[in-house]
């Protein structure tokens, strides 16, 4: 998923202030955002430091954050909640990157993903210039590089899977499709390890990638 730069951004000059003691109105800002899959009204509930911190070098971190949330529908029944953070309560970065300014407060949204399971999103966030507004932090270079690094290893594994799937031959292929039908996962999963040598964790992947041809 592609996240463009700054420019061509909407502009929240003119828009009405935001209660500064009501945080969660951005809650539903970023619920539209997520359920409309829109990278660009994503973008426009940040920080404008926070903003200034995506471009091509950066790209990646922002993609990987966006297009996690943007697997989510949210549901109207979603609940809200925030809370002021204190100095020490502000999540440590641990050298991966940096806030452009320190947000204030942290809003909780929760939302079901199933009748009996749900998730939270947490968004740290600060009042600014009469605004809610997220604040997203600012990867460092080696960070986006270790990301970068760690996509590519998956590209990889990704492309060795797929060759694992094509040369899986009758009769086995049958055995093991024949064994998932019957729900017998596991006895497939090892079957498929045995007869190959790979790892269970490998063999349980070709097995689902096998089905999903199906």
């Amino acid at each position: 998923m592609a996240v463009l730069g700054t420019a061509g951004l909407p502009s929240v000059c003119g828009a009405q202030a935001d209660d500064p003691k009501k945080p969660e109105v951005l809650a539903k800002r970023f619920v539209d955002a997520v359920n409309g899959k829109s990278v660009e009204s994503r973008k426009a509930i940040l920080h404008p430091k926070s903003l200034a911190c995506i471009n091509a070098q950066t790209q990646l971190f922002y993609d990987w954050i966006f297009s996690r949330q943007f697997q989510y529908t949210i549901r109207p029944n979603y609940k809200s909640a925030a809370a002021a953070l204190a100095r020490d309560e502000v999540p440590d970065l641990e050298g991966e990157a940096d806030y452009p300014l320190a947000p204030t407060h942290q809003l909780q949204i929760d939302f079901d993903t199933g009748p009996f399971s749900g998730t939270t999103i947490v968004l740290l966030i600060v009042y600014d210039a009469k605004r809610w507004s997220e604040v997203l932090p600012c990867p460092r270079p080696e960070t986006v590089a270790r990301m970068k690094a760690a996509q590519e290893e998956a590209a990889k594994e990704e492309q060795r899977l797929q060759s694992l799937v094509a040369n899986v031959t009758e009769p086995l292929r049958a055995e093991l499709i024949e064994l998932m039908k019957k729900g017998r996962r596991v006895d497939a999963v090892r079957r498929y390890a045995v007869v190959s040598g790979e790892d269970l964790a490998t063999a349980r992947r070709v097995v689902e990638l096998l089905m999903e041809l199906q």
